[in-house]
C-alpha cells in the first residue's frame, strides 16, 4: 500500500514511468530537477523478499530530499494521506529558527483562528457570516501540530483530508469532507496575495459575484490580524498531500500591503448582498451554451429593480427553459425568473430556479 501511494505521489508531480520490469517500476525525474537523462528512481513491486523498512526508508530520504520535505511530513501524507501545511517565517529574529514566545503565542492564535474561520466559510458558503458552525470544533480536533523545522522558523500543522466534517442534511444533501477547508484556505491566501497584496482588485457588484467562493469577510480580517500582530514581513504558506504541493510566498508585506487589504474589507462591507428567494424581469441579452440539451445553460437579462435601478441577473436554466429563452430573445420578449439568489445593489445571480416564466 506504502509503495503505491509513493508512485501515486510521484506520477502526480509528472515523474513517468519509464520501465516496467517484472521486480521494479523505474520512474524518470521531471526535467525541473535538471538530472542527467538516465536517472531513474528504482521503486519494488513487492517488498516480500526485500529489507522492507530499509527500503521505504531509502525512498522516502531520496523523495523527500527532492520536495524539501522530512520523514514525518512524508509519513502524514502517505501513511495518514492527510495535510501537512507549513507556515514558514523569514526575519531577523528567525533566521536561527528561533522565535520569540510571545510571536509564536501570537502565530498559534492566529492559525487557529484562519483555520476556524476557513471551516466556517466552507460550512456556510457566505461572504458575510460571522457564526462558527458546530463541526468546525471537529474539523480543528483533527489538526495536530507537528515537529518545527529549522532554515528560518517553520510552523507545521497535520490537517485532516479524507474525514467528513459535516453529514448531509434533507435541504443540503452534499457532505462537506476535511480536503474541501484545507483547499479553500490555499485558495483564499493565495487570492489575498495576489490579487490584493501584489494586485490592484476593486470590490464591484460584478467582481463580489465573480469570486464570492474566495471572500469571506471574517477571514481576511483573520489574515489581517496574522500579518498585523505576529508582526509578519515574509511568509510562505504550503499545502503538501498526496496530490500536489503548493506553495504561496509572500514578500515585503509592509504597512501598505496591510491597509490595502483593510481598505478592500471596508468596501467589501459596504457592498454586502441579501441571500433569499426572489423574483426579477428582464429582456434577455446574453445566452451561452456548450450544450443545449445539458443542465448548465446560462442566461443573462436587464430590467428594473423595486428601487428603479437597472439590474443585470443571471441564471443556469434547464433544456427547455433555454429552448425558450432562445424564442423569447428571438422575439425581444421579458422574461421572468424566480428563485434562491443572491442580489447586490445592481446584479443578481439565480443559484436555483424555482419558476422560469415568458410574458408576451
Amino acid at each position: 500500500m506504502v509503495v503505491e501511494k509513493i508512485i501515486s505521489f510521484l506520477l502526480n508531480r509528472t515523474w513517468l514511468i519509464s520501465k516496467d520490469s517484472q521486480n521494479f517500476f523505474e520512474l524518470a525525474p521531471p526535467a525541473i530537477f535538471s538530472l542527467p537523462d538516465d536517472f531513474r528512481l528504482h521503486i519494488p513491486k513487492s517488498l516480500k523478499s526485500f529489507d522492507s523498512e530499509r527500503v521505504i526508508n531509502n525512498l522516502l530520504e531520496i523523495i523527500a530530499e527532492f520536495y524539501d520535505l522530512t520523514i514525518d511530513d512524508l509519513n502524514v501524507i502517505l501513511v495518514n494521506d492527510n495535510t501537512v501545511f507549513k507556515v514558514r517565517v523569514y526575519d531577523e529574529q528567525t533566521k536561527d529558527g528561533r522565535i520569540p514566545l510571545n510571536r509564536f503565542e501570537e502565530l498559534v492564535e492566529r492559525i487557529r483562528s484562519i483555520l476556524s474561520d476557513t471551516a466556517s466559510f466552507v460550512i456556510d458558503k457566505s461572504v458575510i457570516s460571522t457564526r462558527v458552525p458546530e463541526e468546525v470544533s471537529k474539523y480543528l480536533g483533527l489538526c495536530n501540530f507537528m515537529q518545527t523545522e529549522k532554515g528560518s522558523f517553520v510552523a507545521k500543522i497535520q490537517l485532516p483530508s479524507k474525514e467528513v466534517i459535516k453529514d448531509r442534511e434533507l435541504f443540503n444533501p452534499e457532505e462537506i469532507y476535511s480536503e474541501q477547508v484545507n483547499q479553500k484556505l490555499s485558495e483564499v491566501l493565495d487570492f489575498v496575495n495576489k490579487s490584493i497584496f501584489e494586485g490592484d482588485s476593486k470590490v464591484s457588484d460584478e467582481f463580489l459575484l465573480d469570486n464570492e467562493s474566495r471572500i469571506n469577510i471574517k477571514l481576511f480580517k483573520d489574515i489581517e490580524s496574522f500579518f498585523d500582530k505576529a508582526n509578519l514581513k515574509n511568509i510562505d504558506f504550503s499545502f503538501h498531500n498526496i496530490l500536489n504541493s503548493n506553495i504561496i510566498v509572500n514578500r515585503n508585506i509592509t504597512k501598505h500591503k496591510l491597509f490595502k487589504l483593510n481598505q478592500f474589507v471596508e468596501e467589501l462591507e459596504s457592498h454586502a448582498y441579501e441571500i433569499g428567494e426572489f423574483t426579477f424581469k428582464g429582456k434577455i441579452t446574453t445566452l451561452k451554451s456548450k450544450d443545449p440539451d445539458g443542465l448548465k445553460n446560462s442566461v443573462t437579462f436587464a430590467g428594473i429593480n423595486d428601487d428603479n435601478r437597472s439590474m443585470i441577473a443571471i441564471a443556469n436554466i434547464d433544456s427547455e427553459s433555454y429552448k425558450d429563452a432562445i424564442e423569447a430573445h428571438k422575439l425581444k420578449q421579458y422574461i421572468v425568473v424566480t428563485g434562491l439568489a443572491k442580489k447586490t445593489k445592481t446584479r443578481i445571480r439565480f443559484t436555483e430556479i424555482t419558476n422560469f416564466n415568458i410574458e408576451d
